[in-house]
């Protein structure tokens, strides 16, 4: 290949990687999670507690779930510390029956409804694939 077009190519791939770059940027505004309403489950330790935190460094309002209280409070009081602007918790296990309804009930009474649902825990759930309908969600939220 002679060298000047070697050189025009380069020339073309770095613009070009450039132009994509440019293109292709974060245009995330943590600005926008401040205030939002957000429910984490299995929460007390790994990702979900991590997600907390992350969330509560945007200074969301977070609810946070796990089956070990005495962690969750914990959690809770770091997600304080962080700039949470409100940081609740409550035990439960979400492979239990009743346990779904009423944490999303507490969360959403506690924080005037949800923005964000953070489904994070391990085992058997009565959560399904969202399928589009969220008449069932505004019933729990309405009780």
């Amino acid at each position: 290949m002679l060298p000047g077009v070697r050189k025009m190519l380069l020339a073309g791939t770095i613009l070009s990687a450039g132009l994509v770059g440019y293109l292709w940027r974060d245009t995330f505004e943590s600005d926008s999670l401040k205030g939002a309403r957000v429910l984490v489950t299995g929460a007390s330790t790994g990702i979900g507690e991590q997600m907390a935190y992350h969330y509560a460094r945007f200074g969301a309002q977070v609810v946070i779930t796990a089956r070990r209280g005495a962690v969750l409070k914990q959690v809770a009081e770091k997600c304080l510390k962080l700039g949470a602007e409100k940081a609740l918790y409550i035990a439960a296990d979400m492979a239990e029956p009743t346990d779904p309804d009423r944490v999303i009930k507490f969360a959403a009474k506690s924080l005037g409804g949800l923005d964000y649902l953070v489904l994070n825990h391990i085992g058997p759930s009565p959560f399904q694939m969202w399928n589009g309908d969220v008449d069932h969600a505004r019933w729990l939220m309405q009780e």
